[in-house]
This record gives C-alpha cells, sequence and structure tokens, in this order.
C-alpha cells in the first residue's frame, strides 16, 4: 500500500485538475454571458497571472472581463487537446501542460489553426476543486483552412468524467459533493460495476462498499478512448473505457478495464448531470 498511495492522491489531484482544464475553453465556445465570464473567474485563485497566445498578460479580474468583452461575437472557437499531463509541485501545487489543437472560424466561414501549448499552475481547494494561479500559452504553429469541428461537447462530458473520478477516488468527500453531477432521483439510471444506483442514497452507500474492499487511497482511474456524440435535446452520448487499478484490502493488486456507456444532461450549470451508465458492449 506504501507504493499504491502517493499513486493514488496523484490519480485523485489529476483528476480534479484535468476538470478544471477542461472547464476553462467552455467559456469560448458558445455565446458568453455576464454569468459565465464570472463562473470562469471561479477557475482563479485570488492572486493569479494568464499570458495569452498573441502576447498579453491579464492578472486582474477586471482585466480578464475587459478581455473577453473584446472578442469578436460571430467567432467560432474550438479548442481539442491533443495531449495534458498534471505533476505534482508539492502538497499543495499543481503543474500542468497540454497541447491543444485550436481553430477560429469568422464570419465568413474562413478557418485559421494553430498548435498551442499549455503550461499552468494550481493551488489546493477547500472543495477539492484546485484553481489556477498561473495560465500560459504558447504558439508552437500555425495553419488555416479545413473543416471546423465543434469542441464543446468534449469539454462539458469531460470536465464531468473526470470531476467524478476525483469524487469517486475520495469516498470521504465524494457522497457529498457528487450531488451536483447527478441527475434527481427518479431518473438516475446507472449500473456501476455490478451495483444498479438510482439514487443519490444508493450511490453512497456503493461508494462506502467499495471501499470497504480495499485498501484505503490506492483506488485510481484513468480514461481512454474517449468518444462523445451530442444529440439535439442537450444530451452527450459518451463512450470511454475507464481502466481501473487498486490494492484489495488484504494486500493484493488488482485492475479492470470498463467499457462504459454514459449519457449526460446538459443543464447549463457548472457541470452537466450524468443520468445513465451501463457497461458497453
Amino acid at each position: 500500500m506504501s507504493d499504491a498511495f502517493p499513486l493514488h492522491r496523484h490519480s485523485r489531484r489529476r483528476h480534479a485538475a484535468t476538470a478544471q482544464f477542461h472547464r476553462w475553453f467552455q467559456l469560448y465556445e458558445r455565446p458568453r454571458t455576464a454569468e459565465l465570464v464570472e463562473r470562469q473567474l471561479q477557475l482563479f485563485a485570488d492572486d493569479f497571472e494568464i499570458r495569452t497566445a498573441d502576447g498579453r498578460t491579464v492578472a486582474t479580474r477586471d482585466g480578464y472581463r475587459d478581455g473577453v468583452a473584446a472578442l469578436d461575437p460571430d467567432e467560432r472557437h474550438a479548442h481539442h487537446v491533443e495531449h495534458i499531463t498534471v505533476s505534482e509541485v508539492d502538497e499543495h501545487r499543481l503543474r500542468l501542460a497540454a497541447r491543444v489543437r485550436y481553430a477560429r472560424q469568422d464570419a465568413s466561414g474562413r478557418v485559421a489553426r494553430a498548435l498551442i501549448a499549455y503550461e499552468g499552475e494550481l493551488i489546493g481547494s477547500v472543495d477539492f476543486e484546485p484553481l489556477f494561479t498561473r495560465l500560459e500559452m504558447t504558439v508552437v504553429g500555425r495553419d488555416e483552412g479545413g473543416v471546423f469541428e465543434d469542441a464543446y461537447p468534449a469539454h462539458r462530458s469531460l470536465s464531468l468524467v473526470h470531476r467524478f473520478l476525483s469524487l469517486v477516488e475520495a469516498p470521504e468527500l465524494g457522497g457529498r459533493a457528487l450531488g451536483e453531477l447527478l441527475a434527481q432521483d427518479g431518473e438516475l439510471d446507472l449500473v456501476l460495476g455490478a451495483a444498479a444506483v438510482g439514487s443519490r442514497r444508493e450511490l453512497a452507500d456503493w461508494l462506502l462498499e467499495s471501499s470497504l474492499l480495499l485498501a484505503a487511497g490506492t483506488s485510481r482511474h484513468s480514461v481512454e478512448d474517449f468518444r462523445v456524440i451530442a444529440d439535439h435535446d442537450g444530451r452527450y452520448h459518451v463512450r470511454m473505457d475507464v481502466d481501473w487499478n487498486g490494492v484489495t484490502a488484504d494486500g493484493a493488486p488488482t485492475a479492470a478495464r470498463l467499457p462504459y456507456a454514459w449519457i449526460l444532461s446538459d443543464t447549463g450549470e457548472r457541470y452537466c448531470r450524468l443520468v445513465y451508465a451501463r457497461n458497453a458492449p
């Protein structure tokens, strides 16, 4: 267990930071409102610095609001995350690095593209949502043309998925905080492993029972082969493989690959709500 615990701690923090990173892009990929800008600012610590890809530095909330207000409302933006890593600086700080394929479509339909390297630092928070203290973007390459591909459904879905996994890996916190991510009792229809879950109480029971089968601080997950399709009713149909590793209560390593089909409902809140989950064929 001594070897598994640091891996578990890092897994929890990696999911938490990754969820925040996917939340960052959402403001730019749909029509912006004052309410959404204020929600965006909740991703940042009191002291922060943003260095944009065009060389500007933003270090105040008013400066950020002004920058967003200056964006052309007729342009469309998409950010496709190719790669992301999260490392621990110390028990309070995380470092994030990513490569993102960015596309901008203007009112005439012309598409401009760039490959952008992101570097960021985050600090912990009491609700286990780390906050950015620094976010820096550097253009690696540019291109033009091609078809514009929307990335918003992926960001909405992946922010929910990684937030969910960060809380499942923290059962002492997850039972309370997961409520924001779930459809209402009566609409919830989940099968997690072999457990049928139709209410918040049943999910809390599943978290507790699952944690008792494992050595404390050993469960961790990774997401592979993620795909999402958006329908016209504000729902996202997700397919993904979740690789799970842990150590049983008697000290034996255990692992599984869990192919899942999830359905998420986008209600416009901070996160989508998980409605349906099944083991995928």
